[in-house]
């Protein structure tokens, strides 16, 4: 199982010096996992063919796992479940991973908790902290060197483990896959908008942006103020969405997104104007004035327009932060 960084590469690297020659990477996509790319060409530079495999269902009914806020060991769970899957059905020996003990808060009790339950007792090699686990049944026939894996934990892997990199000759760049749930403020907005029922991949995707206002219960404006933040927001718009801008040079753009079918025309135009109100008052425009802010629907060819006060944000009450 590789997720690109300095500890899968070392681990990968380690259980070729133990006695496993044969080796198959996977990488596993997630809509919370960035860094793809990165992770394919440094698999190509390392010389190894690298299977992606998409887990999008899975991961997009994480945010409501037992109610708590993104436990790393769900996610973990999600992992190893679609690698024992391919684990079995391509009859492979062992199950490596870069996993360290008590990293994600899975110490040695959980990890091996996680095997039972998914029929992998004794069937994962985890190189790094091996030597803190019982052995698995390779170690235990002589095919695999014990003396070869390290007894690592999240406190200590740091230093030990660039060493280790080094005397492989392995460059210590390795960023691996960023889990964009480990950012606490992303967490916190993907279970509040998971509640209504709304989580898709493309909507993961919008909350990414740093400006969000919750406008109600599946009502979300999200404002691209940068031009690189334009372009990334210009294709996450779908038919149904409100298109909202500023007919002024540099001025922000706005993603309207609300359950438009449940809506009456009064409710609708409503919730446009309070939107075009957010989107001044983001965009900095001062109070002294009503402005004109262009909207329509993104399947419409007509822009209507409206003159609107910036809104008084407040943004610990309106920006979901």
């Amino acid at each position: 199982m590789y997720s690109g960084s300095l500890a899968s590469t070392v681990a990968a690297k380690l259980a070729q010096l133990a006695g496993c020659n044969d080796l198959s990477f996977v990488f596993f996509r997630s809509p919370f996992f960035q860094g793809e790319e990165e992770i394919q060409q440094e698999a190509k530079r390392l010389g190894f063919p690298l299977r992606c495999i998409t887990l999008k269902r899975a991961f997009l009914r994480l945010p409501q796992e037992n109610g708590v806020l993104f436990p790393c060991g769900a996610c973990r769970r999600i992992l190893l479940a679609r690698a024992a899957r391919l684990f079995r059905g391509r009859k492979f020996d062992l199950l490596i991973t870069g996993e360290v003990v008590g990293r994600g808060g899975l110490g040695v009790a959980e990890l091996l908790a996680l095997d039972e339950e998914l029929g992998l007792a004794g069937r994962v090699l985890r190189p790094l902290s091996a030597k803190l686990l019982p052995p698995t049944w390779a170690e235990k026939e002589g095919l695999v060197d014990r003396e070869q894996l390290l007894d690592l934990t999240a406190k200590d892997d740091g230093e030990r483990l660039l060493a280790l990199a080094h005397s492989f000759g392995l460059s210590q760049n390795h960023n691996g896959r960023h889990c964009l749930l480990r950012n606490p403020i992303f967490a916190k907005r993907c279970q509040a908008f998971a509640k209504e029922g709304s989580f898709t991949a493309n909507f993961v995707r919008l909350l990414e942006f740093p400006n969000l206002v919750r406008l109600g219960p599946g009502r979300l404006l999200v404002i691209a103020s940068t031009p690189e933040e334009q372009v990334r927001l210009q294709e996450l718009f779908l038919p149904e969405d409100v298109r909202l801008y500023i007919p002024l040079p540099g001025s922000p753009l706005g993603l309207l997104r609300a359950p438009w079918a449940r809506m009456g025309p009064g409710e609708r135009l409503e919730l446009v104007h309070q939107a075009a109100a957010h989107l001044l008052a983001v965009a900095g425009f001062p109070p002294d004035r009503p402005w004109t802010v262009c909207f329509r629907a993104e399947e419409a060819e007509e822009t209507a327009r409206i003159h609107m006060w910036p809104s008084p944000l407040r943004l610990g009450e309106a920006l979901v932060k």
